[in-house]
């Protein structure tokens, strides 16, 4: 039985090296490392933590909330809620911007 030490893995090594150097690599493009992935997402949801630490939930009264900011009968700082589509693109016609930001239902109860 053939056992790690006793393999000649030498001229492989050379041979990828050679391909590498020359470019002939015909090979597919490796995917990126799984950490990058879970930086990523972990970048993402300490955004989204921060995000949800420097609004005000108003919840369903998201568009009369940001209407009154907007006509200056409520004092300005940052929300955040829940608005229909329509309401969406209403408050956006009267010159309102609204930004859609989904929250994942992980984010929305303290973690254990």
């Amino acid at each position: 039985m053939p056992s790690a030490p006793r393999l000649n893995l030498s001229s492989s090594r050379s041979d990828q090296s050679e391909k590498a150097a020359t470019g002939s690599n015909a090979e597919p493009a490796a995917q990126p490392p799984q950490d990058a992935d879970h930086a990523l997402q972990a970048r993402a949801l300490q955004f989204m933590r921060e995000i949800l630490a420097k609004t005000e939930n108003v919840g369903e009264r998201f568009a009369e909330e940001a209407r009154r900011m907007h006509y200056d009968e409520a004092p300005a700082r940052n929300i955040r809620g829940v608005a229909t589509p329509e309401d969406a693109h209403a408050l956006m016609e009267e010159g309102i911007n609204v930004m859609p930001l989904p929250v994942p239902a992980a984010l929305k109860e303290p973690l254990q």
